[in-house]
């Protein structure tokens, strides 16, 4: 808004939305939207500016907006209607005239009446409040296209996301009957900008109605100067002007206001008088034309190309220096930390992109000699080579060219900046890799990877101007890709990602523009469960993108499809895991929506509702405790043992469980029984990937973990797989391992369980408690039995070894003493004569002797075994070579 000040009159511009028309060159239309002290301007070809009006008296102009990008600049003046018209000028120049109309502050009646007519749900009453939400608007339209607008799809409430995806699918109807209403006639209306709801009802009456409305503005006085001036030029017209005659004078008294209204609205002049006829003075002063005289060209023509380059040259000097002495800079980057518009350019020459391009693709292109035969000599090798590149040129060859691209990406990002149209043509020419190569192969990552190289690089320069080129010229060409390829979306999602500033109403801004290219919801949802993993990566998953995520999760977890399903509860699996608080609540209030899903069918919705139990229980662990929050835990752990108990259950659902489930056994030790259950019950490929240590790097880092496709092909989502190891309670495993053993009155042990308790053991250097004395108790008998397994010796080797020789001490004396009677019972049953498979006995010596060897406890108790099975079980004794322990 434009406030009063000394040089320049006491007017001020209303706060409203004001139509602005741009005439040709530009041909653009826009938004002028006065709100309080700023005014943010919208233009149709994307150019856009948040910013102040200031006074200004230069060209005769008594208002400017400066865009402050060093380029464009608006100098305007205010007419008596209300309205206001100026100029647009780009470094210097005019390039366009543009005038924008003062907001509606009323409806008109022919408008207010055809509402009426409709027979609305509530009648209008304020049209800036009524009309927000773009219910009404739907209604309005429902009545004239009754089969393509649903009534229930819309809901009537006040709420950011209501309000939002009333106008969303309002907008997708416009594209789909190609009406002309596009976001700059709606936002404004969503924003309650003033004067908004009143223009757009003005156009949807002559849409649907095809009849014009007369809008009557009324004429406000000019500053009184103007005011004085005109008053005596009125009184000097008077003087020569004859007197009115006393019909008209009567005619004009009598005038009628509702004739007047009635005559505009049927579109015919009002007779207010009778026609004037036109009068021919006599003193008029004769127009005399000079006679043109030819001038003989002294210079030729080079001379005349020289002078006009310096004074093209002067006039570009003293451009820049008016913008020096501006103060405005560059959308190259400003003291605030970016530019606030996108740059369209810098002036001058710069080199092309192509060739920086050339020389990195024939040095790569030359080793191989039946590709630069086959090369296109009517073309430039770089466009050539891509006609190439899918059907002649080696996979491998490829990668060299795009990496060797990548490699110069500085300087092809600094052409891109300096002039878009070379981004443009780099895009389009690289876009073909996208389709034509499978996510699986190697030149798809490399051409990935150069975008990604140029989009960071470009970000770094002008971050505004990288954005806005992802949206004109990458997201049009990625929406069919994304719609078509599932297996790409989420290198695509990353590859915008990196084009995008990271603000969060930057990324907004692009979703927005991805949901309108894609133009189909499941395709946008499933997307969205790729974008929120980079949004907690880069910590800018803010309240308002946290309910843009929410909101499309709850509408995917309604879908009959289940691929949306399965996007949806991915979402919420991502959002939960953000550090703030609210975040988790937010999820564990949607609780009835999704808990139901324990009962769908499909694998995948199975395992992400796994995961965001697991996410959810991990959250509650470190909350209040409070009644809700246990009533929550309760109904969470419900769902885990439904799926874990259910006989149906995948296999790869488990597997995902276990993964997802191990950090949650500590908080919850009620899930121990079914979560042991389900490991044993497990493939043992399955088994033993979960089982496996991790093996560090040599720094000493952790490498991070697996991410898998269970199922083939690119339907299934990558899931994560760590060591379980790691995260679980080792005691408490162990010990509900013993105890189901013994509850199942098991023979023996199966290669699972000594997997298992092998898998709990700690290192050997770690010390072992009491409790872990009463774990060995219960599983003593089993470990020693399967110790003459052929089957099981090794695993079984393992834990005697781990037990006998642990620390402390006094832990290792205690477990050798209790080991006494069961090795001797188990030597019993290794020799004697009754046909089982045994274990071959110099396997057997070998652990033995590897005990004696430690001496100490080990070696007397080996001894005092040795001598007692001689004694009692002499006959078994003289079929052993244990004599050979000893000698």
């Amino acid at each position: 808004a434009m406030d009063a000040t000394q040089a320049m009159p006491s007017w001020r511009l209303v706060d409203g939305a004001w139509a602005v028309t741009y005439a040709a060159p530009m041909s653009a239309v826009g938004s002028f939207l006065v709100s309080a002290a700023t005014v943010n301007i919208q233009h149709s070809t994307g150019l856009a500016h948040k910013g102040v009006v200031h006074p200004c008296n230069e060209n005769g102009y008594i208002g400017m907006v400066d865009y402050h990008d060093g380029q464009h600049i608006d100098y305007f003046n205010r007419n008596q209607d209300g309205s206001i018209s100026g100029a647009h000028f780009v470094n210097g120049q005019q390039v366009a005239e543009f005038t924008a109309k003062k907001p509606l502050q009323a409806l008109p009646r022919e408008v207010l009446k055809w509402l009426q007519s409709l027979d609305l749900s509530y009648s209008v009453r304020n049209c800036k409040r009524d009309f927000t939400n773009g219910f009404l608007v739907a209604e309005i339209f429902s009545r004239y296209f009754p089969n393509d607008i649903s009534m229930h799809t819309f809901e009537n409430g006040a709420k950011v996301a209501c309000r939002n995806d009333n106008w969303e699918q309002l907008f997708r109807f416009f594209k789909k009957k190609t009406l002309p209403i596009g976001r700059m006639d709606f936002d404004p209306v969503n924003q309650a900008i003033i004067g908004a709801a009143q223009a757009l009802l003005v156009k949807i009456y002559t849409i649907l109605t095809r009849r014009a409305v007369p809008v009557f503005v009324v004429q406000e006085l000019p500053p009184e100067d103007m005011m004085t001036s005109k008053r005596d030029l009125n009184a000097e017209e008077q003087t020569q002007a004859p007197p009115e005659s006393p019909m008209i004078a009567e005619l004009t008294s009598e005038q009628d206001a509702y004739r007047v209204f009635e005559a505009a609205r049927q579109n015919r002049p009002v007779e207010r008088s009778k026609p004037k006829a036109v009068e021919e003075k006599a003193d008029a002063v004769p127009l005399e034309i000079a006679e043109v005289k030819a001038r003989m060209l002294t210079k030729n023509v080079a001379q005349l190309r020289a002078q006009q380059s310096q004074i093209q040259q002067a006039h570009a000097q003293k451009s820049r220096q008016m913008t020096s002495m501006s103060g405005r800079k560059s959308s190259a980057g400003t003291d605030a930390g970016g530019p606030s518009t996108p740059a369209l350019g810098y002036v001058g020459t710069t080199k092309a992109a192509i060739d920086l391009m050339r020389p990195i693709v024939q040095a790569a292109l030359q080793e191989n000699e039946r590709v630069m035969k086959s090369l296109d000599p009517r073309k430039d090798v770089v466009a050539s080579f891509m006609e190439l590149c899918r059907t002649l040129v080696p996979e491998s060859m490829s990668v060299q060219v795009f990496d060797g691209l990548s490699s110069q990406a500085g300087q092809l990002a600094d052409v891109m900046v300096k002039s878009p149209a070379e981004f443009y043509k780099v895009w389009t020419l690289y876009c073909t890799a996208l389709v034509e190569f499978s996510e699986s192969s190697p030149v798809f990552e490399s051409v990935v990877h150069l975008f990604k190289r140029l989009g960071v690089l470009m970000g770094e320069v002008d971050p505004v101007l990288t954005q806005q080129l992802m949206t004109d010229v990458g997201l049009p060409s990625l929406a069919p890709l994304l719609i078509d390829s599932d297996g790409k979306r989420e290198h695509f999602c990353e590859l915008i990602y990196t084009y995008t500033q990271p603000q969060g109403l930057s990324r907004l801004g692009v979703l927005r523009a991805l949901k309108e290219a894609i133009d189909r919801l499941p395709v946008y949802i499933a997307c969205l469960s790729y974008f929120v993993p980079l949004e907690l990566q880069a910590e800018l998953l803010d309240e308002n993108l946290v309910k843009h995520y929410m909101y499309y999760a709850l509408v995917a977890l309604q879908n009959p499809q289940p691929k949306i399903r399965v996007a949806g509860l991915a979402i919420l699996v991502s959002v939960t895991s953000s550090p703030e608080e609210n975040t988790s609540q937010n999820v564990l209030s949607l609780l009835p929506s999704f808990i139901e899903l324990v009962h769908d069918g499909w694998w995948e919705v199975q395992a992400q509702l796994l995961l965001l139990c697991a996410q959810l229980l991990i959250h509650l662990a470190g909350g209040q405790g409070s009644p809700e929050d246990s009533a929550s835990a309760d109904a969470l752990l419900s769902v885990v043992s439904g799926l874990f108990g259910a006989a149906g259950t995948s296999k790869i659902v488990l597997q995902v469980g276990l993964c997802a489930l191990v950090k949650c056994l500590r908080h919850y030790p009620a899930l121990l029984p079914a979560y042991v259950s389900v490991l044993l019950g497990q493939p043992a490929g399955l088994r033993q990937r979960l089982l496996q240590a991790v093996t560090k790097a040599d720094d000493g880092s952790v490498p991070p973990p697996r991410r898998l496709a269970y199922v083939m092909g690119t339907s299934s989502r990558l899931y994560e797989e760590c060591c379980i190891c790691g995260f679980w309670p080792a005691v408490e495993v162990a010990r509900t391992l013993a105890v189901r053993a013994e509850a199942s009155r098991l023979d023996n042990f199966e290669p699972e369980h000594l997997e298992v308790l092998t898998a709990c053991l700690p290192e050997q250097d770690v010390d072992l408690g009491e409790e872990w004395l009463a774990v060995f108790e219960k599983v003593k008998a089993y470990v020693f039995v399967a110790l003459i397994d052929p089957s099981l010796h090794l695993g079984a080797r393992e834990v005697v070894r781990r037990f006998w020789l642990c620390r402390p001490q006094n832990t290792a004396l205690k477990a050798i003493d209790a080991s006494k009677k069961t090795l001797l019972q188990t030597l019993r049953i290794n020799y004697s004569d009754t046909g089982h498979t045994r274990v071959q006995e110099a396997d057997l010596l070998e652990l033995l002797r590897e005990m004696r060897d430690a001496g100490g406890a080990i070696s007397a108790m080996l001894q005092s075994v040795v001598d007692q099975f001689r004694e009692a079980h002499n006959t078994e004794f003289l079929r052993s070579r244990l004599d050979t322990l000893f000698e």
